[in-house]
């Protein structure tokens, strides 16, 4: 049902009688088309809006129809998606009235787009299929093509690059009938990149060089900058650094001709990672300085989201782990606004590929700190494991859960700033060197100072040896005062130490350990979670 707002638009772009001197509707129609292909968004769609109010019964159905099309495409494009909707639904219903079922397939195949873009992928691709239909039934091979390219992406967007690839030759094949080479080049560089996702490289390479030279005979320098982008990548994935650097520094120099800073930012990024992978440390930082600087000023969020993935990488290599969790967190915070912003559909695969390297990088350095201590090798994924069993069966969620994780893996962080000699004494400790040990949880907050954890991370550092009773320290909270997660997490804590050799003890049997902590059960623990702990540990009984 078309809405009212839509019923003003298309009131108002149809029948209104624009003021005298505004040219002829043709005349002004062709220079908003023309200002569309240079990408000057608003100049085209103010264009498109005067051509209509300049007579729209004289530019015909078909110019009018391509018109409002032009108007929601700039709208879709300037984020505004409510306007580029109300246009479709006017376009939609018009061509309705008047059985153009291309018209029809075209801002279905539009409206598509904008639920694509909000990650609304089930609902876009039902509209896809609807717009195929039509377009087939209008014989309109153009929007066939496009209809199918734009079901490829989602394909690839789920990781089914077999179906993507079959949507992406039913594309390329219309437009190779059609002439259409500009279309079937960006057809080619999506080809290209699933196949590099699959390791296929020498397909990869040859659907890059066929749209490289579709690019050169379009002249579309942008279009071919960023297949030379991907024909990088595709070098680094192979391990081929010498012909990503060569690709990299001759696209570069075409992007400074050309004036793309966007595309020297893409390069200056793939130079870094081709520096990083050769050991040169220093150079990858400068490229990956450079390319921020650019991102930052054009607002480019996921280049700067992938920049600090990247960099956390090189720190990583530096055995830099507080670094390399700070760009780590960064580049995970950038993605989840992405999400929230709804401006990448994919953005749950990059997360996942920054949540899997965020935890590895975690957990190794957990194991540096750990090195200091002969007998607490293993203990923070330990830790960590039981805990998040304990946690996942108190009802916490995945998204919760992957930062409890974090927080886990952290929790003895502090242990940094205790000597070795102290962590490792076998006999009792003096009041000095126990004070050096209660320390480590505040040690730990500092140390994690700057980085801005959510969820549960900074409260499991700081309060997992608090005890129920309010005995226990830095700050002698007590019951619930103590955060949930630090509650959890001081159980497992405390079962782990129990249950594993100790440079002052021999570890328990896991009866023995239960037992000797169900004593603690309303004093040390939360009696309702230790409960739950034992169910747990039940099930985790070691053989």
């Amino acid at each position: 049902m078309i809405t009212p707002a839509a019923l003003s638009l298309l009131d108002h772009v149809t029948h209104a009688a624009g003021p005298s001197g505004q040219g002829d509707g043709h005349a002004l129609f062709e220079r908003a088309r023309q200002a569309e292909r240079e990408g000057q968004r608003a100049v085209a769609r103010h264009l498109y809006e005067q051509a209509l109010r300049a007579g729209a019964p004289r530019l015909g159905a078909p110019l009018v129809a391509s018109a409002m099309l032009g108007i929601a495409r700039a709208h879709q494009l300037e984020g505004n998606s409510d306007a580029a909707r109300d246009c479709l639904e006017a376009i939609i219903a018009v061509a309705t009235v008047v059985d153009d079922a291309a018209t029809i397939g075209a801002a279905l195949n539009m409206r598509a787009v904008i639920d694509w873009q909000h990650g609304r992928l089930d609902d876009a691709e039902r509209t896809y299929i609807a717009a195929q239909e039509h377009g087939e039934r209008a014989g309109d091979q153009r929007l066939v093509a496009m209809v199918a390219q734009n079901r490829g992406v989602i394909a690839t967007v789920r990781g089914e690059f077999s179906r993507a690839l079959g949507h992406y030759a039913e594309s390329l094949a219309g437009y190779r009938a059609l002439g259409q080479h500009r279309e079937a080049c960006g057809v080619l560089n999506n080809v290209g990149m699933v196949h590099t996702d699959l390791q296929q490289w020498a397909d990869a390479q040859r659907a890059f060089d066929e749209a490289a030279e579709l690019a050169d005979r379009s002249r579309d320098t942008f279009t071919r900058l960023m297949i030379d982008g991907n024909v990088a990548e595709l070098a680094i994935a192979r391990g081929d650094l010498d012909q990503a650097r060569v690709v990299c520094e001759d696209a570069l120099a075409r992007a400074r001709a050309a004036g793309e800073p966007g595309a020297e930012a893409e390069l200056r990024k793939h130079l870094g990672v081709v520096a990083r992978e050769a050991g040169y440390y220093a150079r990858a930082e400068q490229h990956f300085t450079q390319s921020e600087s650019v991102a930052m000023a054009r607002g480019n969020v996921l280049l700067l989201a992938e920049l600090s993935r990247e960099r956390a990488d090189l720190l990583g290599r530096q055995g830099r782990f507080r670094e390399t969790v700070q760009q780590l967190n960064r580049s995970h915070q950038l993605f989840t606004d992405l999400k929230a912003g709804h401006e990448l559909a994919d953005v749950d695969r990059r997360m996942l590929r920054i949540e899997s390297t965020f935890l590895d990088v975690v957990r190794r350095w957990g194991e540096s700190i750990e090195s200091k201590d002969a007998y607490t090798q293993g203990h923070c994924l330990r830790v960590a494991d039981l805990a998040c069993a304990i946690a996942r069966r108190l009802g916490m969620d995945e998204r919760r859960l992957f930062w409890f994780r974090v927080g886990a893996l952290l929790h003895d962080v502090g242990k940094i700033a205790v000597p070795p000699e102290v962590l490792n004494k076998p006999g009792r400790l003096t009041s000095e060197e126990w004070a050096l040990m209660r320390s480590h949880p505040e040690a730990g907050v500092e140390l994690l100072r700057g980085i801005d954890f959510p969820e549960d991370v900074i409260p499991i550092v700081l309060h997992h040896h608090e005890k129920w009773d309010g005995s226990g320290y830095p700050h002698g909270l007590c019951g619930a005062a103590i955060p949930l997660a630090a509650r959890v997490l001081g159980i497992a804590d405390v079962y782990d130490a129990l249950a594993t050799d100790r440079s002052y003890k021999r570890g328990m049997s896991h009866d023995v350990a239960l037992a000797t902590m169900r004593g603690g059960a309303g004093s040390h623990f939360d009696p309702d979670l230790f409960a739950h702990f034992e169910v747990v540990a039940s099930t985790r009984r070691p053989t």
